[in-house]
């Protein structure tokens, strides 16, 4: 082998295996589409990866030093920080990310002294790539590399990345090159930014009476199915929650906001109205400004904090530093947690706040059943087998799930009711979204025609107050089965003590009213970047599921 082969060999290696290195997310997004049986997608997605590496080879080799360094310099720092991103939030630098980095970008001293661990990497990762890409085999250079017009390769896969992503509602870059991906969606919420206007929130306006109840709670589980609830005595799935029947108000089967976490929460923070949800989730004033505003203390707290970010004190489903401003407890979970007990201290931290004198009000985000759902439960706790680690069938998914409800949910619930004192408080109780157990077929976040039991999502109130609760339970056999997460907002704010005609002429109906409400829960995007036009799908919280399959007991397995 020849010096020059020998060098260019090296650096062929050199470049794979950095390439390897500052894509983490390649291999789970090809294996997805690989488990989805998407053959078309699979071959877009190769195709686009091998633009992307010839483009990236033809800045490297190219010999006009003037193009060549400032794509080395573009593809560095984009390399950079979506590695950054990736090792932070665990997913691909997405274009609602930078939307949101954005908004809060006076706040980069303080992150960048927060992150700094995670940035050093990337700045590794910079240099290397620098390195890389200007320590070629000097000597081969082929014909074509020295046309002037090399300099506009690499604006083909970005331009390519960014039309997928506007044709896909801000979805289509998972797993696709750090090197060019952010590129593209730097180049896109550029347009989109300089295209349109971010207006700032309202303010509080509207002046609380008397609350009904001197402590509100809002407990967001994660990914639980309303169905999943068994509310049959003795039963073996969730037999915690059927023994306190009684002490609950069941509103549910309900519908969410969104099939997707982060738009879900966002909806619930901002008391986004079903009527105008663009707008209103884009400039209502967040929930925090209306407890403080009616003299309650506001505290939240993320129990997935640690479990997804891997770090403490982060913000996640759109939450900025200003919202941040206006939380009295700002309480993320630490990171030492073990998965299966963030939801052991997320029930510690509630019944403690609701010790405090005072009003006070509680928005608290459950790790739930996230998947993967084994990971969310001990060993010990695995009731129901063959789970996902041992079997890759769909009753081992439900079985997984199954599990994860029994421990996170029906055990959480259940200590908190018996352990917190509700005389003077109101507790509501719901999921973000449901879940699609279906093999093949993602669980939630499907943009394009989703499974409605994405959406299907539990709905119950538990209050010590006999009256609220009659009121409650009143509203409820008029209306089960026909509300939606868009009803929970206005019912807080009816318990802060606002007015209930202004709530109902400008945010819609509450939970007290009684009222069968106009189904329906959004996919995709729900801020306008795109299209004013949000996607709408229609659901049926009494009807939209099937018989679920019975699981099998380890007890039964052992007999």
């Amino acid at each position: 082998m020849t010096g020059r082969a020998l060098r260019l060999l090296v650096w062929s290696c050199a470049f794979v295996g950095f390439l390897i290195w500052t894509n983490p997310g390649v291999g789970e997004r090809i294996g997805i589409l690989i488990e989805e049986g998407k053959v078309l997608g699979l071959a877009a997605f190769l195709t686009l990866w091998t633009i992307c590496i010839g483009a990236l080879v033809a800045v490297a080799f190219s010999p006009r030093w003037p193009v060549r360094l400032f794509w080395v310099l573009v593809f560095a720092i984009s390399g950079g920080v979506g590695l950054v991103f990736f090792r932070i939030g665990g997913s691909d630098f997405s274009i609602f990310d930078a939307v949101s980095l954005w908004s809060a970008r006076h706040e980069g001293g303080r992150a960048f002294a927060f992150y700094q661990s995670y940035i050093i990497e990337g700045v590794v990762a910079a240099v290397l790539a620098i390195l890389l890409f200007t320590l070629t085999p000097y000597r081969w250079r082929p014909q074509f590399l020295r046309s002037r017009y090399v300099a506009l390769v690499p604006l083909v896969p970005v331009l390519l990345i960014a039309g997928m992503i506007y044709s896909r509602d801000g979805y289509g870059n998972r797993g696709l090159p750090t090197q060019i991906s952010p590129v593209a969606v730097g180049v896109l919420t550029g347009h989109l930014l300089a295209n349109s206007t971010l207006p700032e929130r309202r303010k509080v306006e509207w002046r609380a009476e008397t609350p009904l109840a001197r402590k509100v709670v809002l407990i967001v589980d994660e990914s639980v199915r309303a169905d999943f609830l068994d509310w049959q005595p003795g039963n073996p799935y969730t037999p915690e929650l059927a023994r306190l029947k009684d002490r609950f108000v069941d509103f549910g089967p309900a519908a969410s906001g969104a099939n997707c976490s982060s738009y879900a929460n966002a909806i619930l923070r901002f008391g986004a109205t079903r009527h105008d949800l663009s707008n209103s989730i884009r400039t209502n004033a967040p929930i925090w400004q209306y407890a403080k505003a009616a003299g309650f203390k506001t505290v939240f707290i993320d129990a997935q904090a640690a479990f997804i970010k891997k770090y403490s004190d982060k913000l996640q489903n759109f939450m900025t530093p200003a919202e941040v401003a206006d939380i009295d407890d700002f309480l993320p979970l630490d990171s030492d947690v073990p998965p299966p007990q963030l939801d052991d201290r997320l029930a510690d931290a509630i019944i403690a706040q609701l010790k405090s004198d005072g009003p006070v009000f509680i928005y608290a985000i459950k790790n739930g059943a996230h998947f993967p759902y084994d990971q969310g439960y001990p060993e010990s706790a695995a009731e129901f087998r063959p789970v996902m680690s041992e079997s890759g069938s769909e009753a081992a998914r439900v079985n997984s799930y199954r599990n994860a409800i029994k421990w996170a949910t029906d055990r959480i619930m259940a200590r908190i009711m018996s352990e917190a004192d509700l005389k003077d408080t109101v507790l509501i109780y719901t999921s973000d979204h449901g879940q699609n157990l279906t093999s093949g077929k993602l669980s939630h976040c499907t943009v394009e025609d989703p499974d409605p039991r994405e959406a299907l999502v539990p709905l119950l109130v538990a209050t010590g107050n006999e009256a609220l609760r009659q009121d409650f339970q009143r509203a409820a056999e008029l209306s089960r089965g026909h509300v939606s997460h868009f009803a929970i907002m206005p019912t807080i704010l009816q318990l802060f003590g606002y007015s209930p005609a202004e709530i109902v002429a400008n945010r819609g109906p509450t939970l007290f009213d009684g009222k069968k409400e106009d189904i329906a829960f959004t996919s995709g995007d729900v801020f306008g970047l795109f299209s004013r036009t949000v996607r709408w799908n229609r659901i049926d919280p009494l009807t939209d599921h099937e018989p679920l399959p019975v699981a099998t007991s380890r007890s039964k397995l052992n007999n």
